[in-house]
This record gives C-alpha cells, structure tokens and sequence, in this order.
C-alpha cells in the first residue's frame, strides 16, 4: 500500500509497484467507475456528511442502486443544512436515523455546555426541532443509535484512571407517549466498570467513548445487541431486551493483539459475521463468535478476533485525513475521506468518495466508483477548527442529475472518467503514504 505519488497537478495520482490492485487513478477531473452497462442507475440513497469548522455543516450527495455517485468530478459537495455553534465554543456531534427514516436524531456536544438533542428533518421546510432534554446530561460524549426501532443515546463516562461508568437513555416520542414532545428516560441504572487504561494508546479524538456498531440478531431471543467502542481497545455489549441486571456485558478478546478503537458507527454484515470500520483510509474488518450463552441468565457473551486489514479506500497520507464508511445496500459499501494535508494550498479541503463491495477473501475489493469532491469552508485559521463528524446514509428517490461524460477508455466497461469542462490544476502536490 505505498508508492502513491501526487506530482503533475492537483490531487493527480500516480501509481508505484506496491500500490493496491484496488487503488485506481483518480484526480480533480478523473473519475474511476466499474459498473456494468446493465446495472440499475436509479436513485437509491442520499448520504448527510457532518462536518464543523466552528460552526456544523451538513454535506449531501446521492448515490444510485449501482453505487454511481451523483454529480460532477471535483464539484462542491452540496450544502444541506448549517447549524450555528455559540460563539468562540467549539462544537462536536454525532447523528443517528430515526427508526422511520425521516429525520436525524443530532447530539451536539458544546464546548463547557452540557449536551443536547436536536432532530433535523430530511424533508421538512422547517429543519431543525428541538428534542426533549436529556434524561443523563454531562459534558462527555453522548453518541445517539439507531437500534431495535427506537433512538438510544449512550454516554461513558470516565470516573478516574481505572473506573468508568456507562449510561443508556431511550428516547420515546410523541407517538409512543401520546403527549407532546416526548421524553428521554434512563435505561436501568449506570453500569460501574473498574478497568485501567494505557493513555499512550491510540483513540480517535481523545473521547473516552470511541464508537459503536448494532447487531441485529445477537441479542436475547434474537434481539438487538449494541456494541460500545472504548479507549484502549475495550468493548461492551448493551442488550436491547434483556433485564437491567443483564444488559451490559464485556466482550472477550481472543488475541493479546492491540485491538482498534472503532471510529463512529461501525458497520456489521449478517453475510460474515463481522464488523468493518475505517482507521485513517483502510478498512478493517472484526470477526464475531458466540463464546456462551447462559441460558439460566438469558445472557450471551461475544468474542472478538483481531483486526484484519482489508483495503486502502484512498492513495493520501493516513496520519492526515478523516473519513468513515457507511452500508448502502445491496451489498454496497461507501467511503468518505477526507484529505487534512494543507500544503496544496488550496482554499477548499479534497475529498475523495468511494462506493465498493467486500468479497469473502482479504483484500478482495471490487470498487464501484471513486470521484473527487471540494468540501468548501469557511476560513480557518488552524485545521484543528475542522473535523469530519459523521456520515449518515438514508433512502431517498429523488431523481439524480445525468451525468454527460468523456469516455477515455472502456475496457469490460471499468473505465476513466473525465468530467467534459474540468481540466486538472497544476500546482496541488498531494503526497501518497
């Protein structure tokens, strides 16, 4: 996964002995697409990219069936929404779907504030929607989940150098309450964990809760599991079902490996039992087994097997740029990363988006689609001000923009893309890893 090299024109990529099989030429202008003429092109998805520089943008672009990304190389990424922070704070959040696919559910965590929850509307005039106060308010992170048909929010909170304490609230809604404005109410009582933490191991962001993901099917009688990421490579399940006394358990290890701080939501696929996750541009995929089930108790116990490297989804440096990786569909995966390295000196950040399928064998990655896209900011005066919060994918049928293209070369239909009124600027030298 080396030898990448940036030299020629902005962001254009040049590939070395060791580059990925899966790595293909894209730059500002350059599309790579390996879709069959066949496929079905008609709109499928939309993904929401939040991101703040102060204050919280929301991003939008589309996505077909066929993993097709919408729009021209190298254009900005559309603007949703922005979300005003008080000033001189600054301003974290984390998204979640609702359960009937309308709307988001955003915790924003202001700087020296306590959090709180907004819902953003997807197609609303009227965006933004106060929710009720949280039932556990802290200054920590509270991440919201979508799981088992209802909105959670998880809080972990460190208590000293070895305790922590873990907190479930459920939102129920107005429908649920038959009363305005609904309720966030605390699920059992906060789970007391003694656990000693190495502060020289990597995290994310320097959160002590790292990130997430949902199982479908591992919990009581078939219910939901959530998976909880913690610092130092700790995870716990949360059962969605199960009895306050039983709720939490701590997942096994099967490996005196160092195990990766899962980044936001993770993804799990029923197909391999495992969990993917994107760490700096590669993806990681985290193998499942079922290590007991005390049947007297009703609890069941995971064990998670190493990180096993999958793919690079882009040639940039990883020690600078972010990114995550969200399920379509169908198999679909898509990737949104973007490129922290300002010495191009451009007056907008590049991002580079990938639709892809993951096949049963490591490193088997078929890449669908790769295109440039400009995230156009405010200002800033230290890069330390932006950072790639979440990105949120949701079903949407709205028509998609046709695409005129230049084909270059066509060869079984994987082929170049070059967008007909963009040329590639000269001056960007974005370095490979």
């Amino acid at each position: 996964m080396g030898g990448v090299e940036y030299g020629g024109g902005r962001g254009e990529q040049r590939g070395g002995e060791s580059c990925s099989t899966s790595i293909h030429q894209v730059a500002p202008g350059k599309d790579f697409v390996n879709i069959p003429f066949y496929a079905d092109e008609g709109p499928a998805w939309s993904l929401l990219v939040g991101v703040t520089r102060g204050d919280l943008r929301f991003h939008r672009l589309r996505v077909a069936r066929s993993g097709r990304i919408s729009g021209r190389s190298n254009e900005v990424l559309e603007i949703f929404h922005d979300l005003k922070k008080p000033p001189g704070c600054s301003l974290r959040a984390d998204a979640a779907l609702a359960p009937d696919g309308r709307s988001l559910c955003v915790v924003q965590q202001v700087e020296n504030e306590q959090t709180h929850a907004l819902q953003l509307q997807l197609e609303a005039e009227e965006k933004l929607r106060p929710l009720p106060p949280l039932a556990w308010r802290s200054l920590g992170r509270c991440m919201p989940i979508s799981a088992d048909g209802h909105i959670w929010a998880v809080s972990a909170i460190q208590l000293s150098v070895s305790s922590f304490h873990l907190v479930m609230q459920r939102l129920f809604t107005q429908e649920e309450e038959d009363a305005a404005g609904g309720r966030w109410e605390l699920v059992g009582r906060p789970f007391k964990e003694d656990c000693k933490f190495d502060r020289s191991l990597p995290t994310w962001d320097g959160s002590f809760l790292q990130g997430y993901v949902v199982l479908p099917g591992h919990g009581l009688d078939g219910g939901t599991l959530i998976l909880l990421s913690l610092q130092n490579g700790v995870f716990f399940t949360f059962d969605c079902s199960a009895t306050p006394e039983i709720q939490w358990t701590k997942v096994t290890h099967t490996s005196d490996e160092y195990y990766l701080p899962i980044n936001g939501r993770g993804l799990y696929a029923q197909e391999s039992n495992a969990i993917y996750m994107l760490w700096n541009n590669v993806v990681y995929e985290y193998k499942l087994t079922v290590v007991d089930e005390e049947e007297e108790r009703g609890l069941t116990r995971l064990k998670l097997h190493p990180p096993a490297r999958i793919d690079s989804v882009c040639p940039f440096i990883t020690l600078k740029g972010d990114g995550f990786l969200t399920h379509l569909g169908w198999g679909v995966m898509c990737s949104v990363w973007i490129s922290l390295d300002l010495s191009c000196g451009c007056d907008y950040l590049h991002a580079i988006v990938t639709t892809f399928q993951i096949g049963p064998l490591p490193g088997d990655v078929k890449v669908l689609h790769s295109t440039f896209r400009r995230v156009d900011m405010l200002p800033m005066k230290h890069m330390d001000e932006f950072k790639l919060c979440f990105v949120q994918e949701y079903m949407d049928d709205k028509v998609l923009p046709q695409l005129q293209e230049e084909v270059l070369d066509d060869p079984c239909r994987s082929r170049y893309l070059v967008s007909s009124f963009l040329c590639v600027p000269t001056s960007c030298a974005l370095k490979a890893f």
